[in-house]
């Protein structure tokens, strides 16, 4: 960030902004910005500081640079997201350099495994670039690329996911001269064989995608359908990459996920069942201790969603016996929009649920614009007509059947109506939403950031083995290794961004400080537990500090102000500047080569309502949003949602026809 002084500020007060890097002996390199001492490159990667005004800007590429700049990640997940974020932003160039570095700086320190992950990164950086190298040195910039997977190949015996999936992806698009067809086929379906195998779901989407392709360039076409099915991709094929768990639809019987395709698990063998990818949220059932009833953690999304999760739950333990007892760990309509469905099961079914849940019910009947978000068919009254049988409105233990759950009400994290569930025979502890990254639905009013402190204090007091969440992905990222070491950084950034608002800076300008706390960098594990939530909460924080309008330190660029839409956009584009469709268009394809995805976006709207929908104008915008939400495509369905239909498309979850 380059030196800005602030009306009304002493100057003294930011002479810090855009200073280099000071040591800061075990707590790593730290670096001043804003008013806020916060982590910076290791020594070694000052090449790497953040990219000059004329490149794009993305937040999650300055994270990953800065923590794994440290040599200490072995997170395969943490090097792919870096790679799906160099990819989407079109920076594979910079991507190729720091990973470069990597490998020169600390590969004797790496185990074979971490090491292959990192050339298999390496090596799809380096092909995805290598259309932007001279022609005259393409073929042994792939050679040398080819070279690279055979080091990966050879470090983990032919064996390791990634590595295949690496190898297979990149085989399967280079031209045929190459002769790599075999080896495509080979890595692609050792991984389609080994589900088991994926590293997060939705991962090898990608795969069957590409199976596909091959088939069908050979001919194959009953092959190439079943694969390009269970991709996902019969009806559209992104022009991004794509191997995360969202999957968006709007027809009818459907909505968002948080899950590649319905799976169940048993989270406690015999005990615990968790149902995933039915409808927005997770369904968790409890078989007592005496086995004569079963317990219902939440209720789902909508009652066809949550009868599908419950028969598919039978189908593999027909024995269960029936629901007595329901659970609500908070009243939004992701999880209690199927408690009609139990309601029609069982007469006698028992309800718990927080005593102030009605404002939360009244906040979440708000009608949506984005109709694939619950599906367009929701009914707003499978959410009204919800009402516990019994209010919770202090600490309390239930016993059903043997098992004993300890009612904990709580403040914090997306509702004032958080009900914590603990099952101390067990130590698994049941947390809803308290540590949803995005602390609410981004279009309402909502969250509570700094009550959140006392709820994780709480659940961390109770010592839970497990601590499972309302939505598979914060099951991952917020176990509880992972939340206590969250819970500190979580503190420094709500203080820090706190300080920062109150100081004139906004959001964006906020959140282009890449806020990292010193001493992140020697605890991998909590990488994606912080990145996850940190530009949510920084808008979070501001939301509740800053007016209408919103300030910024410059005074030049205020939020509110103005009153300019896709119209004055579009008049700006042909009466102002007089540019064609095809001079936008040739535009347009400049932004997406520097990875400025969000701008593209919103001038190829612009454009489209000034001068009408064209073919070319089209799939640039599709492109534009295929970027944004292949980088959301891990961290954030509420924006992932919000590009897909901005788009008209669908993500469907993965296929039934399963291909092993």
């Amino acid at each position: 960030m380059s030196q800005v002084k602030v009306r009304g500020e002493r100057e003294e007060d930011w002479e810090g902004l855009g200073l280099g890097p000071v040591d800061d002996g075990e707590r790593g390199s730290v670096q001043l910005k804003g008013r806020v001492e916060v982590l910076d490159l290791a020594s070694g990667f000052e090449g790497f500081a953040p990219l000059a005004p004329d490149r794009s800007f993305h937040s999650e590429i300055d994270f990953f640079e800065t923590v794994m700049s440290y040599g200490l990640n072995e997170d395969e997940r943490v090097t792919f997201l870096l790679v799906n974020a160099y990819i989407a932003a079109n920076q594979q160039d910079r991507g190729i350099g720091f990973f470069q570095r990597l490998l020169e700086m600390y590969r004797d320190k790496m185990s074979d495994e971490v090491a292959a992950v990192y050339l298999s990164a390496y090596a799809i950086l380096r092909a995805t670039f290598a259309e932007r190298i001279a022609l005259w040195r393409r073929v042994g910039w792939m050679f040398e690329t080819f070279k690279l997977l055979d080091e990966a190949q050879r470090l983990t015996n032919n064996s390791h996911p990634i590595v295949q999936w690496s190898a297979g992806l990149i085989y399967a698009q280079v031209p045929f001269f190459f002769f790599k067809k075999q080896q495509a086929y080979q890595s692609l379906h050792w991984l389609a064989n080994r589900p088991e195998t994926e590293p997060v779901p939705g991962f090898y989407r990608e795969v069957y995608h590409h199976l596909a392709k091959l088939y069908a360039g050979d001919g194959q076409r009953a092959l190439a359908e079943r694969y390009l099915k269970r991709s996902g991709y019969e009806d559209y094929e992104p022009k991004a990459l794509f191997m995360g768990w969202f999957t968006t639809a709007q027809v009818s019987g459907s909505g968002t996920a948080m899950a590649a395709e319905p799976t169940l698990e048993e989270v406690v063998p015999g005990r615990v069942f968790v149902l995933t990818g039915f409808g927005f949220s997770d369904v968790y059932f409890v078989l007592s201790k005496q086995g004569r009833e079963l317990i219902a953690i939440d209720a789902g999304t909508q009652p066809f969603s949550l009868q599908a999760a419950h028969e598919f739950l039978l189908e593999r333990y027909p024995e269960l016996p029936a629901i007595s007892t329901v659970f609500i760990t908070h009243a939004h309509w992701d999880h209690i929009g199927g408690h009609g469905y139990f309601r029609a099961l069982n007469d006698d079914l028992i309800i718990y649920g927080r005593d102030n849940y009605q404002g939360v019910v009244e906040r979440v009947l708000r009608e949506h614009s984005y109709r694939s978000f619950r599906g367009a068919d929701f009914d707003p009254s499978w959410v009204s007509s919800y009402a516990p049988d019994v209010l919770v409105d202090q600490e309390r233990r239930v016993e059903v059947d043997g098992s004993v759950f300890d009612l904990i009400p709580v403040t914090g994290g997306e509702t004032e109506d958080a009900l914590l569930v603990h099952m101390p025979d067990l130590d698994v502890m049941f947390v809803g939403d308290v540590v949803m990254p995005w602390y609410g639905e981004p279009w309402v009013n909502e969250g509570f950031v700094d009550e959140a402190v006392a709820t994780m204090d709480e659940v961390l007091s109770r010592g839970p083995k497990q601590i499972l969440h309302g939505h598979h992905p914060l099951t991952l990222l917020y176990g509880t290794e992972q939340l206590a070491l969250f819970r500190d950084h979580y503190v420094w950034l709500i203080n820090t961004v706190k300080d920062h608002v109150a100081h004139g800076f906004s959001v964006k300008e906020i959140v282009r400080l890449n806020l990292i706390p010193p001493g992140l960098q020697d605890q991998p594990s909590v990488y994606l537990a912080y990145v996850a939530a940190r530009d949510s909460v920084i808008a979070r924080v501001a939301d509740k500090m800053v007016g209408i309008w919103q300030e910024d330190v410059t005074g030049l660029a205020p939020e509110g102000l103005d009153q300019l839409t896709v119209i004055e956009y579009g008049r700006l584009l042909e009466v102002y500047l007089g540019l064609s469709v095809s001079d936008l268009c040739r535009a347009l394809e400049k932004m997406l080569a520097n990875g400025d995805n969000e701008l593209a976006l919103k001038l190829a709207i612009a454009g489209e309502q000034r001068y009408g929908a064209g073919k070319r104008l089209t799939a640039l915008k599709e492109e534009a949003a295929d970027r944004l939400r292949s980088a959301a495509q891990f961290f954030d369905p509420f924006k992932f949602v919000t590009y897909t239909e901005m788009i008209g498309k669908v993500h469907k979850p993965l296929g039934d026809d399963r291909l092993t």
